[in-house]
Parts: C-alpha cells; sequence; structure tokens
C-alpha cells in the first residue's frame, strides 16, 4: 500500500510541475543577473509580410525585428557603423546588445522604447522627417524584448512563387529603402520604384547589370549591402536571385 501511494504521489507531482512549465515564459525562470545566451540561427523570409510555419505568438529577430532596425536606425547619418550617432551603433544583432538600449526585464522601460514612443522634437527616433514608428511596429519590438531579445530566426522559404511586387519590394521594402527611397536614395538609387528616373536608378536598373546580387552577395568588387550590417538571411537572398534569373519581371 505505500508503494502504491509513492507512485501516486510521484506522479501526480510530475504532472503538476509539467503543467507549471507549460506556460511558463522561459526568461521568467532567470534571474536578472544571469547573463543571456541568446539562440543564434540564420535564414527564413520576413514573417511580418509573408505567409509561412512560423510560430505565430513569436516574434523573430532575423524575420521581424532586423529589417525595423536596418531600415529605420541602422542609416547614414544616424546608427550606422560609419556614423554612429551618440556612439549608437545598430548595424547587428551583436551592436543592439552592447548598445545597452533594450531591457529584457522591463521592455517599456528601456531607452529604445523611449525614443520610439516620442511625440515630437529632436528626442523621437526615427527622426523627423521619418516615419514614426507604427503602434503594430512598436508592439512587436516589446513582445520581442519579452520574449527574451533573442538572436532568432524562423526558417521557410520558397522560391517557386517569386514575383517583383509580393517578394522582392518587400525584401527591399524591408531591408534597403531606408537609404534608397526617392527622398534619400543613396548612390541616385531608389529602390522604390521599378524603373528609374532621369535623376536615379531604379531596381530593374541594378537588377539588370549585376549590381542587386553582387551587393546582397558581399562580392570583392561591390559595396556589401546592407551596408556596414551582416548580409540577408539566405532564403531572401535565393528569392531575389530566383527573380533576377527570370528576368527581373515587374510582376
Amino acid at each position: 500500500m505505500f508503494r502504491n501511494y509513492f507512485l501516486f504521489t510521484l506522479i501526480t507531482t510530475l504532472f503538476l510541475l509539467s503543467q507549471a512549465c507549460k506556460h511558463d515564459p522561459v526568461f521568467t525562470l532567470l534571474d536578472e543577473d544571469t547573463p543571456l545566451t541568446p539562440i543564434d540561427t540564420t535564414g527564413g523570409p520576413d514573417t511580418t509580410l509573408l505567409t509561412s510555419d512560423c510560430d505565430p505568438d513569436t516574434v523573430y529577430f532575423v524575420n521581424d525585428i532586423y529589417p525595423l532596425f536596418l531600415s529605420n536606425c541602422a542609416i547614414s547619418g544616424c546608427h550606422d557603423a560609419e556614423t554612429h550617432e551618440e556612439g549608437i551603433v545598430l548595424s547587428t544583432y551583436e551592436d543592439i546588445i552592447e548598445s545597452d538600449i533594450i531591457d529584457i526585464w522591463d521592455p517599456t522601460d528601456c531607452d529604445l522604447y523611449e525614443v520610439i514612443t516620442e511625440t515630437g522634437g529632436d528626442d523621437r527616433m526615427p527622426p523627423p522627417p521619418m516615419s514614426k514608428l507604427t503602434t503594430a511596429e512598436i508592439a512587436m519590438l516589446v513582445t520581442w524584448m519579452e520574449q527574451g531579445g533573442l538572436n532568432n530566426a524562423c526558417t521557410d522559404c520558397d522560391t517557386a512563387a517569386v514575383t517583383y511586387s509580393g517578394t522582392i519590394a518587400v525584401i527591399l521594402d524591408a531591408y534597403c529603402t531606408g537609404c534608397h527611397d526617392h527622398s534619400t536614395p543613396a548612390g541616385d538609387i531608389d529602390l522604390t520604384q521599378y524603373v528609374g528616373g532621369a535623376s536615379f536608378e531604379g531596381v530593374a536598373d541594378v537588377a539588370e547589370d549585376g549590381r542587386l546580387m553582387g551587393s546582397l552577395l558581399f562580392e570583392t568588387e561591390y559595396i556589401g549591402m546592407p551596408q556596414g550590417a551582416t548580409p540577408l538571411p539566405s532564403c531572401l537572398i535565393d528569392q531575389v536571385s530566383a527573380w533576377v534569373d527570370a528576368g527581373y519581371p515587374d510582376n
């Protein structure tokens, strides 16, 4: 009888522990002074824009957060490696972590949250005349910090149905147009336009002569893009490559 009681107690205890762990976020089990060891993965499309099999409740740095920093923060004149305004560089995951602008323990009380929620003035980031981050983008940044601020990614790649409007323009908007839009066309390249104009070149121009793929692949004869940052996830590069190989159609 004692043996049966012992087994019953053991099974009950294990069951209760498993249920308790099932719903607790991983980072709440860590002490605030415990060093964070991020998960390091690579690849994957932008899950905020493309349909995928990624966990809908998870915010991925490579897919969701990194494009926000590249297009709004790590640009020339602000927080890229060359300018490093106020000594802050936000071009890579390591730069972001080392800058101490995020706080996984209290995301709404950190430097990043303070500047992206400013309503006006020089303290607001991105600074005027750039557009303020949307409510959804701010919420996504907060959720990413709440989930541990990890260097995680979702790998789900489809290169079979790539189009300019549905794939390429989305990738360029997420990662490139912070420097190459119509108001600030770095190198006289406007990646918001498929066809160039009298004073600037468009997407088709840089796709035709090899500069687009050369820059994305960080080939030695080209300036690697995003400049001063890490290359795009391999899936996105593969999607751009498939579109260029198909004759870079305006579809």
